[in-house]
């Protein structure tokens, strides 16, 4: 199919699919900020659902207190490809909030896929990103449709935070490990989304189908990272650093970023741009000379053993239960029992929300010189620690994020790749979405520097 869009130019810059959910009022809240404004190139929206009165209520409640705007509630059934194809023939970049992506995702972006409409989502479902990837990549890629999962807090501060830790590691310098450490924190409590809820379950209940994925594909070439593999360490370790007790967590954050060091030890100046211009090429190629790889993971920490022994024994209810109907059945009836309070399906209250926020460290470990690693035992002489910092997770930094990805997406279209499904840190890293991020409360600090005893 060829793309004849460029020539036909969609009425709507942007339509949100699944408005009427939890997030997604919150991303048209986080929208509205940008529509019609200076400089802004978010000039037309839509939203699409299948209810017209649900989206109605929640384009009214992102509005508040001004009156609703004049924005144009289209009736899509994610069920329909035909009324998808339609969708998508109306704009130039879907954003998709309809989760679990693993029930409701594929049609979506097949969609696009086939007509070469952008899309972006907040999916943060490993298994959903690598098979989209599998199945749509080469069709995207003729048909000139950009399709990043993951723009989210699962997985942009992920990616941007190991990138930026990377960043600070100068000649001869080079690190070998990033490791993150997650502190979500609320002056009163902290209470997740359902859907995101859902999807961990249906997570843990298709974990084998991931494996098999992965067994059925050929190997990715993985990065050359300097330095003898990490030592795998401790189930839990303490991190006096940043006062926190910490968990290995499995996560989509981990599976994002080895993603992105997979494709740029592919192409290791980068993704070019479809039109870039010599001075975009320069500046791609030069950040990702700057981002070295390391080996990456990610851990889930609380100031206290006690929170930490909460976040072991959900995940103990979400293993034992997780694998069979009348387990699942349990979990997702009575949410808020089995995640011991943090998961309800009414979701956070809007003060509950506004109190929260999260802290992402990475603790960066390497060589101070590259040329005098020696053999198989040398052990890192040096450390740095970087932070991300924003507000609460799910319906703050989330909106944010992919609002920011959606403006450089309309604004910057030509510097990015014809079209592919990729993760974010590939597509993003050269831009100015830091910059963004930081310009709307997510802020990127060097917190330390130094030796270590070898």
């Amino acid at each position: 199919m060829e793309d004849n869009r460029e020539s036909q130019s969609p009425p709507y810059d942007l339509i949100i699919l699944g408005a009427s959910g939890f997030t997604g009022k919150y991303v048209i809240k986080e929208t509205l900020k940008f529509l019609n404004t200076p400089s802004s190139p978010l000039k037309a929206i839509a939203l699409a659902g299948r209810s017209p009165a649900r989206l109605t209520q929640a384009l009214q409640w992102a509005a508040h207190p001004v009156p609703s705007p004049p924005i144009p509630i289209l009736t899509t059934d994610v069920a329909d490809p035909s009324s998808l194809r339609r969708l998508c023939s109306q704009t130039k970049l879907i954003l998709n909030c309809v989760g679990p992506f693993r029930l409701h995702g594929e049609a979506v972006l097949a969609a696009c896929a086939e007509t070469g409409c952008d899309y972006l989502d907040i999916c943060g479902e490993p298994e959903f990103m690598e098979r989209m990837e599998m199945e749509y990549h080469e069709k995207a890629v003729e048909t000139g449709s950009l399709v990043v999962s993951a723009c989210g807090f699962d997985s942009v501060p992920a990616e941007l935070g190991w990138m930026f830790n990377s960043r600070q590691w100068v000649a001869p310098a080079v690190p070998n490990q990033i490791e993150a450490y997650l502190s979500l924190e609320s002056e009163r409590r902290i209470v997740g989304n359902f859907g995101t809820y859902e999807s961990a379950v249906l997570g843990v209940a298709n974990a084998h189908k991931l494996q098999e994925l992965r067994q059925s594909r050929p190997k990715r070439p993985r990065p050359a990272i300097p330095g003898p593999l990490p030592p795998r360490g401790p189930m839990i370790d303490h991190q006096k650093d940043f006062g926190l007790w910490a968990l290995k967590l499995p996560s989509a954050d981990t599976v994002v970023v080895r993603r992105t060091l997979a494709t740029l030890t592919e192409f290791p100046t980068g993704l070019p741009g479809v039109n870039e211009s010599p001075e975009q090429i320069k500046k791609r190629e030069t950040f990702w000379s700057m981002a070295k790889p390391a080996h990456f993971g990610l851990k889930l920490g609380s100031k206290s053993l006690l929170g930490l022994f909460r976040f072991i024994v959900v995940g103990i209810f979400m293993g034992l239960l997780g694998k069979n109907a009348i387990g699942r059945w349990l979990l997702l009836k009575f949410p808020s029992f089995f995640s011991l309070g943090w998961f309800r399906k009414r979701g956070p209250s809007d003060n509950e929300v506004r109190s929260a926020s999260f802290k992402l460290w990475f603790v960066g470990r390497g060589f101070g010189d590259a040329d005098q690693i020696s053999g198989a035992k040398a052990a890192p002489d040096m450390e740095i620690i970087t932070r991300v910092m924003g507000p609460e997770i799910g319906y703050l930094t989330t909106p944010i994020i992919i609002i920011q990805c959606a403006l450089i997406f309309l604004s910057e279209r030509h510097s990015l790749p014809k079209g592919g499904v990729y993760s974010p840190g590939i597509v993003f890293g050269p831009t100015d979405l830091q910059e963004r991020l930081q310009q709307n409360g997510i802020s990127f600090d060097v917190i330390s520097r130094r030796t270590v005893q070898a």
